[in-house]
């Protein structure tokens, strides 16, 4: 079984990654959201980032949901979805999304309130949703298909 794809580009007309919530430090909370799903994904056996003309995976986007940072701590809740790759087609004939998850979510704490903070909050809460679940998920749907 060739290894399973995990769509990580990130563009404007393909968002995965949405960090709006953290305002001036968005950009780079999208970024090492890119980067903890392509670390995660790239030491994880059977998976792949690289694409390929045959490739068959999932699609993984992440978003701040929730960020307070108060009392010197940063509190972060990230919600997400993980979908099918290649988009399948719908009954209409058109290509569209096929779920895999629904409510697929995670919380964390950081000592701190800057950007420092707030970026390992991301980190830590990306790595723990794919490592307890995502990855699964993903291995579980793939027999299925």
């Amino acid at each position: 079984m060739p290894n399973i794809f995990v769509d990580t580009d990130h563009n404007p007309k393909n968002k995965l990654y949405d960090g709006s919530k953290a305002g001036a430090a968005a950009t780079k909370v999208e970024a090492k959201m890119q980067s903890v799903v392509k670390g995660v994904i790239g030491k994880t056996a059977g998976f792949t980032t690289t694409k390929d003309a045959n490739s068959k995976g999932y699609i993984v986007r992440l978003e701040i949901s929730k960020l307070t940072a108060a009392n010197g701590k940063t509190d972060c809740k990230l919600s997400g979805s993980i979908t099918r790759y290649p988009k399948g087609v719908t009954m209409s004939g058109a290509k569209g999304d096929e779920m895999v998850t629904t409510g697929w979510a995670g919380h964390g704490i950081a000592d701190g309130t800057d950007d420092g903070a707030l970026i390992f909050c991301v980190e830590s809460v990306v790595e723990d949703m794919l490592k307890k679940n995502g990855i699964q998920a993903m291995r579980n749907d793939m027999l299925k298909r």
